[in-house]
């Protein structure tokens, strides 16, 4: 029989051998970068959501302009129109039946002025909605781009501590 660690017929057994220390590769984290990459798509829909809201409240104040030189327009023909009726009917050269029928076009076109206020009061209100739906989605891309801006300042310098301590090694 042969002692351990002995090979049969050649001689002495072998040493034992010594176990070298010999770092092992360490995996590298990617937790981080998967976390980096998910935030980063995010932002993208975000700021997509976020020129969809500007957009949606450039065509809100467009909509609300038209309305309001619409409804201007409405208020000047009536007060002209009006102050041309009392001027001819002052002069003398419109009967007062003529008058009466002109009184009645003025308050026909006060009723339509007054509609075309109300349809501006409540343009004006969808306008400042769809601004207020703007500014949130500039502040919700603000504060996560800023996070994303520090998360990656931590991943670099992660990054240079795992390469200063491998240069030291």
């Amino acid at each position: 029989m042969n002692a351990p660690g002995a090979t049969a017929g050649f001689g002495a057994p072998r040493g034992r051998r010594e176990v070298a220390d010999v770092a092992e590769p360490k995996v590298k984290d990617k937790r981080l970068d998967q976390l980096l990459h998910v935030r980063k798509q995010r932002l993208g829909r975000l700021e997509r959501e976020r020129n969809e809201a500007r957009e949606a409240w450039r065509r809100q104040r467009q909509v609300l302009h038209d309305s309001k030189l619409r409804w201007r327009q409405a208020k000047n023909d009536t007060a002209q129109q009006w102050q041309q009726s009392r001027a001819q009917f002052l002069a003398m050269t419109i009967t007062s039946g003529q008058f009466r029928k002109a009184k009645s076009v003025y308050e026909r076109m006060k009723k339509e002025t007054a509609q075309y206020y109300l349809e501006c009061q409540n343009k004006l209100r969808v306008c400042r909605e769809a601004g207020v739906r703007f500014f949130q989605a500039r502040l919700q891309v603000l504060e996560v781009s800023r996070q994303q801006e520090k998360l990656t300042i931590l991943r670099d310098e992660m990054l240079a501590q795992a390469l200063a301590a491998t240069a030291e090694n």
